[in-house]
């Protein structure tokens, strides 16, 4: 039944969905100024899909509406979820008669080492065989966990959808292998919560299946809020889906957003067709005219034709030309001199230009930054998530923490060492530039002769060591001693306060970090995410009772930094920061593109002729289809896989195509990295558009 209460306001990319949105809320703010005291006490609940959507609609919110007198807050559908389940965790303590009400939320990788050790023994040969190894597998399990609990599901069926879906290919199972995978996240979950911790595949089923159907919790949710605004509900999971249902069945004012061509995070959690349901309980709005001029109109159904159909309807496809190149190597450089070129002759800004791969490897990114930071053309990688032991700062805490705590000495070797007295050195503007005191010659020197390696109790020693005195100038003696000496110092108050690593983390930061001029972006947030890491490495061995434990617990530490698997971003989130930045070329995968929502005049599609356009350029998580609320419950198909991987590829170059305004230029080689043939769906338009030649200025 259709409610006037609600609106479904439903388009295409780019069509002015979000700004309708706000239209909507700030007729209701209007509207409710004449019936509830001002400033408003209860707020609206604005949801966006990720961080991105909630920024750009935060400062389209800000810009439109001028008297707000009301608190706005945007949340992310995680960030909502995570919030209320921390809540409302007493009562879900006092519901479920845990001991601690206080939890402590995992990091994705702290859960997976701790999850690792609890099943270690428990894994079968033929468990891990299903899955590769045991990183894997353990990974997978608490996908599939956040999967479930994601979708509203009880993880006590993830096992028989597991067998019913039939995704391992090979001979049938033992029935005892399903069985084992829901003992397991069983065991999981209740080691969690009997310890105070909470993954996120347990906080998303602890909401669905506890806090959620929770009279006290309704009631605070209608007590809270005044009407609701959510964006882009294609990307949303299907929990949400149920609390947008528990609104607009009390007669809520609820405003949504939807984008059948978007459906970015299908296969990440999402579910946009069960989403998609919640419209037959709306008055619909079809917006589908674009404000905004893109290539959509022009070559989206001549594109559409070719790909699916292979049929051609035009001779001359406007506004798209292709590199072709025989290897990959080639085909970055020559695209790569192209941008350079147009942008020195001053036919296109950096900021106008858009590489976007399916899968951006290291060596792709190691290259384009090479050659655009040579003729020194600005290059921003969107969302770019690099480990913190890439960090020479962050590297340098961890030697720093093994030689003042000991016990570590297999950890650190004598190129760490070298590299620590680098960073930490003073440095001076000289006439080659901004110099260390100790250079890494000369720090390699030192670590050769005055590192004293031992397991036990690794330290620098003086030096006088050094047989050849005359190759060290007087900055470095200076700069050595002062750090052997801080080391040294740092060491004895460790002994004599019982300094825990969180506090010599402290002081590092304070002796040889605290300029923050000195500092780019990058390397802030690096310390920032490193600090964090380490303050919710120490709280978690706190609540397991290893606090005691410095010396096993610092190993255990600086092995999960060292696996490389906890990133950080180089930017920081705040907005404000934005135009501090200079605006580069944007470097991106077609799915960091996507959820960024920007556009570009020009747009590079490297590598189009590889099959992974066909799959999104993101890499579903395993099993995902089965937990959807639309599956049959039946094995999937090929035929089924075919026609996701088409309606994919359709979404894909309909979203690529609303956010360019200019030109595309395909970028093909016929060797991927791997030296394989490359025979992807776009193989036939890269072919038939213009090569580069043709272009006319």
């Amino acid at each position: 039944m259709t409610k006037k209460n609600a609106l479904w306001i439903e388009g295409n990319s780019r069509c002015g969905k979000t700004t309708a949105l706000v239209n909507q809320l700030e007729k209701w703010i209007e509207e409710e100024k004449t019936k509830q005291s001002i400033p408003l006490i209860k707020p609206p609940l604005i949801i966006s899909a990720n961080r991105e959507e909630r920024t750009n609609l935060q400062k389209l919110i800000f810009s439109q509406i001028k008297d707000l007198d009301c608190t706005i807050e945007i949340q992310t559908v995680s960030g909502f979820i995570i919030n209320e389940v921390e809540l409302f965790f007493p009562l879900i303590a006092k519901e479920l008669n845990l001991k601690n009400p206080f939890p402590i939320r995992l990091y994705p990788e702290t859960e997976q080492e701790l999850a690792s050790q609890l099943w270690r023994d428990s894994l079968s040969a033929e468990l891990l065989s299903l899955f590769g190894n045991e990183s894997t597998c353990v990974r997978r399990l608490l996908d599939l966990l956040q999967l479930a609990g994601m979708a509203g599901i009880p993880f006590e069926d993830i096992g028989n959808r597991l067998k019913n879906g039939q995704v391992f290919l090979g001979d049938s199972f033992d029935d005892n292998i399903w069985n084992t995978i829901d003992e397991l996240l069983s065991q999981w979950r209740v080691w969690c919560l009997e310890k105070g911790l909470l993954s996120y595949g347990i906080i998303y089923e602890i909401f669905w299946r506890h806090l959620f159907p929770h009279q006290d919790y309704q009631k605070s949710l209608l007590n809270r809020y005044g009407a609701v605004f959510a964006d882009d509900l294609d990307n949303y999971p299907a929990v949400m889906g149920d609390i947008f249902n528990f609104f607009i069945t009390r007669e809520y004012n609820c405003i949504f957003t939807y984008n059948h061509k978007g459906k970015v995070r299908l296969g990440l959690n999402a579910d946009p067709d069960y989403l998609a349901t919640i419209s037959n309980r709306c008055q619909r709005e079809l917006l589908t005219f674009s404000p905004v001029d893109n290539l959509s109109s022009k070559l989206e159904n001549s594109l559409k034709l070719l790909i699916e159909e292979n049929t051609l309807d035009r001779d001359d496809f406007e506004n798209i030309f292709s590199f072709k190149t025989r290897s990959r190597a080639q085909l970055i450089k020559e695209v790569s001199f192209f941008i350079i070129d147009k942008i020195q002759q001053g036919i296109i800004s950096p900021a106008d230009v858009a590489i976007i791969a399916p899968g951006l490897d290291e060596v792709a990114r190691f290259n384009f930054l090479h050659f655009f930071h040579e003729y020194n053309i600005p290059v921003e990688p969107l969302q770019e998530k690099r480990p913190l032991i890439a960090s020479p700062l962050v590297r340098s805490h961890l030697t720093l923490l093994g030689l003042i705590f000991g016990g570590n000495g297999r950890l650190i070797e004598r190129d760490m060492v070298a590299e620590m007295l680098t960073v930490l050195s003073p440095k001076s503007d000289t006439e080659f530039g901004i110099q260390p005191h100790i250079d890494p010659v000369r720090a390699g020197l030192l670590a050769d002769y005055c590192y004293h390696i031992d397991i036990e109790s690794p330290h620098l020693l003086p030096i006088d060591y050094i047989p050849s005195g005359d190759r060290l100038n007087y900055q470095t003696f200076i700069a050595y001693n002062q750090i052997k000496n801080w080391i040294n110092q740092t060491k004895q108050e460790v002994k004599e306060k019982k300094l825990s690593p969180l506090a010599i983390i402290d002081k590092i930061n304070q002796q040889y970090f605290n300029d923050i001029q000195s500092l780019t972006y990058t390397q802030i947030n690096n310390l920032r995410e490193f600090k964090q890491t380490a303050s919710h490495f120490w709280a978690i061995q706190n609540r397991l009772g290893k606090d005691k434990q410095i010396i096993p617990s610092l190993t255990e530490f600086i092995i999960l930094i060292r696996k490389g698997t906890i990133t950080a971003n180089p930017y920081p989130v705040n907005p404000l920061l934005e135009n501090k930045k200079n605006k580069g070329i944007t470097l991106a995968t077609i799915y960091q593109y996507r959820t960024s929502h920007q556009s570009h005049p020009w747009q590079f599609w490297l590598d189009a002729g590889s099959t992974l356009w066909s799959k999104g350029g993101a890499a579903e998580l395993f099993a995902s289809s089965l937990f959807l609320r639309g599956w049959d419950g039946k094995p999937l198909s090929l035929e089924y896989q075919q026609q996701q991987e088409k309606e994919r590829i359709d979404r894909v170059i309909h979203d690529l195509l609303s956010r360019v305004t200019d030109k595309i230029f395909l970028c093909h080689s016929d060797l991927d990295i791997n030296g394989n043939e490359q025979m992807g769906s776009l193989l036939n338009l890269i072919y038939l558009a213009p090569t580069i030649e043709q272009i006319s200025n």
